[in-house]
């Protein structure tokens, strides 16, 4: 399983991890195909998918939401903290909106095929699962690739809830195709929420 996101260039100032940690995340990259392990200070960038607010009840806990998603997940094999890069997205336009609407709102430049949704289930739950929402072509054509959002028939549309602390490991690992949105839903239990794979 891929962990990691997108490397940026910074001075020792910028960035805590050693010289020798950043070689061992490059071997790590390209043993077992793990992403740079960046820091919480990774700025949004255009590529990120985004985490949406969706439900305007409570301040309180889309700020727990956020801090929790953002927090480093550790790899205890390679003994790294691998983060999750998101855009957290607080706007009212999204406000109530399913998961085929919420797609269909999306901007036609909107990076990838998927995104993160902090509903009313998110808040309301106390393990704050997590609406995560695919909307890859079910197609070969190579076409179908080049639609926006708004495009996006329903019936590829696929959903399913995760806990905060997998986001990390379901955006890192779409955002650079090593797994599938499948491969997330089978390891879902029962109840529909993914909580991490099984060791």
């Amino acid at each position: 399983m891929l962990t990691g996101g997108n490397n940026r260039s910074t001075t020792s100032a910028e960035n805590p991890m050693s010289y020798a940690n950043r070689t061992l995340a490059v071997i790590v990259t390209l043993l077992v195909g793990c992403g740079f392990p960046l820091g919480p200070m990774h700025e949004p960038n255009a590529h990120d998918p985004w985490m949406i607010r969706t439900d305007f009840s409570d301040d309180e806990k889309w700020t727990v939401v956020c801090e929790q998603v953002s927090a480093p997940q550790r790899d205890s094999i390679v003994g790294m903290d691998f983060y999750a890069y998101v855009h957290f997205k607080e706007d009212p336009q999204f406000a109530d909106l399913g998961p085929t609407e919420l797609i269909h709102a999306l901007p036609d430049d909107y990076p990838g095929f998927f995104c993160f949704a902090a509903d009313a289930t998110t808040f309301s739950d106390d393990e704050h699962p997590i609406l995560v929402i695919g909307f890859s072509p079910n197609s070969v054509n190579p076409k179908d690739y080049e639609r926006t959002p708004q495009q996006t028939p329903p019936s590829d549309i696929q959903t399913l809830r995760a806990v905060p602390s997998t986001i990390q490991a379901i955006q890192n690992n779409l955002s650079i195709a090593n797994m599938d949105f499948e491969d997330f839903t089978r390891a879902a239990d029962p109840d529909g929420v993914f909580r991490g794979f099984s060791e």
